[in-house]
């Protein structure tokens, strides 16, 4: 195994790298767990998801010194990770439907369109799952500063929309009674 730089270390050391990494495990592990009840799986969905974009707020963007696009890590395709079934998020069906205006930031009017918490959850634990097994598998410094760089790059591009998306619908789902048990 190759032994990885001092920067390297210094980035996963840091508090706010420790914080977010214990957060996206977290989520991925309530998302693996199958035994989990439904009633408790939407308080602690939404628990793990204010956590993991409250940590990733503070994640330190990082500079690729090792690392080249061309680079491939894990031999797992995103696709793949985000077809696995990922508990009983799954399970609640029409109950996952929600509403949401694409970019409420925007002047021109935006029409609403429905969303389903299941595609949330499908691509986050997918973009999440693919940069934890690049730093706990692979172990390169190439590998950990590439998935460094991918989690805090897909939190302001991709899966931090769907994070804040997910935490909304479940709010209404879990405190507004609208989760069937």
């Amino acid at each position: 195994m190759e032994q990885l730089s001092e920067k390297i270390i210094e980035t996963l050391n840091k508090n706010s790298t420790i914080n977010f990494l214990n957060a996206a495990r977290q989520l991925i592990n309530l998302l693996e767990d199958d035994s989990i009840q439904k009633d408790v799986f939407c308080g602690e969905s939404h628990i793990c998801l204010a956590e993991l974009y409250r940590t990733a707020l503070y994640l330190e963007p990082v500079d690729l010194i090792y690392s080249k696009v061309e680079d491939e890590f894990t031999g797992i395709s995103n696709e793949h990770l985000r077809k696995i079934n990922i508990n009983l998020i799954s399970k609640l069906g029409q109950e996952c439907l929600y509403w949401k205006v694409f970019d409420p930031t925007l002047s021109k009017k935006n029409e609403p369109v429905q969303r389903w918490l299941v595609d949330d959850f499908a691509d986050i634990y997918a973009e999440l799952k693919e940069e934890l097994i690049k730093i706990d598998r692979i172990k390169t410094n190439q590998s950990i500063e590439d998935a460094l760089w991918q989690l805090k790059f897909g939190f302001n591009h991709h899966w931090g929309n769907r994070c804040s998306d997910g935490i909304r619908a479940l709010h209404y789902l879990w405190y507004q009674g609208k989760v069937v048990m």
